[in-house]
């Protein structure tokens, strides 16, 4: 008997792990499909961009650098055959809080800077995401503003 409750428990525990696996794996795909949408948002994936994704991908997300190609390239395709980011943002809405959305806004930010400029379809994409996944124009504006004076403040580093 206490074997038989052992196992339901075990079973149940992998279950829970299996399902926990399953939606993170969801959610990281979600999140790299929107950061893949604004890195093609102005038909240019330039080098700049395609770093700064990698970039976001392994430190907001804990992924292996070795995933990342195959990340981009999944979503890359699905992206392509994409035609609403509904599918993404409520994967966002139903598994983020509103500190991991601000973290989800900001890297999408920092991809559109990556290449110093704001391309306005870049900017309208990431104000639909915005509205899609309920951040607050404020913070929608702060968040924005950051990211573009850290990344003038770098480029002119890198420029000395």
């Amino acid at each position: 008997m206490i074997k038989k409750i052992k196992d339901l428990i075990s079973n149940y525990s992998s279950e829970d792990k299996a399902e926990e696996s399953s939606a993170l794996i969801k959610l990281n795909e979600a999140c790299a499909a929107l950061l893949v949408e604004i890195a093609f948002a102005d038909k240019q994936f330039d080098l700049n961009e395609k770093e700064s994704l990698k970039k976001s991908l392994i430190e907001t997300y804990n992924l292996e650098a070795d995933a990342i190609e195959e990340i981009i390239k999944d979503a890359e395709s699905t992206v392509a055959e994409s035609t609403s980011l509904y599918e993404y943002t409520r994967t966002v809405n139903d598994e983020f809080e509103y500190s991991d959305k601000l973290s989800l806004l900001e890297n999408l930010w920092k991809v559109a800077y990556a290449d110093n400029v704001l391309d306005k379809y870049e900017e309208h994409l990431i104000r639909k995401i915005s509205d899609l996944i309920h951040i607050s124009h404020s913070d929608y504006i702060n968040i924005k503003l950051k990211v573009r004076d850290n990344q003038l403040k770098s480029s002119k580093s890198s420029k000395s």
